[in-house]
């Protein structure tokens, strides 16, 4: 029998010559869940010998991860805002740029004194962690989820379920927010953002995950546009626009919030010190 050493070894070789990045950190995420254990234990014991039919498991997640299939999908999760999300090919897997996103909403929520129970709305849920991390923050929220992907809906209503938070959210399969009821104390997206002439140049494990997800139109913002024009009449008053977009396009979608209608308009660095989000406040 191979050691754990001899097959991450072994693993992290073949997956670099398929140019897939991190190839050993890849490996030792894949070989830990087989083995059900964590990773930094595995690792601190190289030596130990691994079963045949672990290692034929291991080859079969290697061949999947050397096409270029997200380790999130092989594994069937995603850390999130401390929550373990389910992920497979219905759904984007959720960036860490994403928790920055919700520490935006919860720091709007707590400042604007609306944290007893306010109405909250994740446009574009997909798995649903913006809307799942608010609802568990905020017990007394009232947080609907909105896709226009039945798939994407039904992945963040089995995650909602399995994190006991079903039964006080909102599910809608709906393609605009002007559809989502209200009036919000906050909307908040991660719409997709990706230029539809960028797509097919983009990594193949990017490309593994839904093209309704990715695909923002000639610019990038065409649903970012839609959003804007649809949030003033679906928040409260001093109720908060918050989204995530692209690493250069908050400049762009900042010069499309009317000053008549919001106030507090910004755009907010990520911890890299991209201009990715965008917020602002209905006056």
């Amino acid at each position: 029998m191979p050691t754990t050493k001899a097959l991450l070894t072994k693993g992290a070789e073949r997956l670099e010559a398929a140019g897939i990045s991190e190839a050993a950190l890849n490996c030792a995420w894949l070989l830990a869940h087989l083995l059900k254990t964590d990773r930094l234990s595995m690792l601190a014991d190289g030596g130990a010998l691994v079963p045949a039919g672990i290692v034929a498991d291991f080859e079969k997640l290697l061949s999947r991860k050397a096409e270029g299939e997200p380790l999130a999908y092989i594994l069937g999760s995603q850390p999130f805002c401390g929550l373990s999300l389910k992920v497979d090919h219905r759904v984007l897997v959720p960036r860490p740029e994403t928790e920055e996103l919700v520490g935006l909403a919860v720091d709007f929520i707590l400042k604007s004194r609306r944290g007893g129970a306010p109405a909250i709305l994740d446009f574009g849920a997909g798995s649903g962690a913006i809307a799942l991390a608010l609802a568990r923050r905020f017990p007394a929220a009232a947080v609907t989820a909105a896709e226009k992907s039945r798939g994407a809906l039904a992945c963040a209503e089995e995650n909602a379920r399995a994190l006991d938070l079903a039964g006080r959210m909102k599910f809608l399969k709906i393609s605009s927010v002007s559809d989502c009821g209200g009036p919000f104390d906050l909307i908040v997206s991660n719409p997709p953002y990706i230029p539809t002439g960028v797509i097919a140049g983009l990594d193949k494990e990017v490309l593994s995950e839904p093209r309704l997800a990715l695909d923002g139109g000639a610019d990038g913002l065409v649903v970012a546009r839609e959003i804007i024009a649809a949030a003033p009449t679906a928040l409260k008053k001093g109720g908060a626009l918050l989204l995530e977009l692209g690493d250069t396009q908050g400049p762009l979608a900042l010069k499309l919030l009317d000053e008549k209608v919001w106030k507090e308009r910004q755009v907010i660095k990520d911890l890299n010190g991209k201009q990715r989000f965008v917020k602002a406040i209905k006056k």
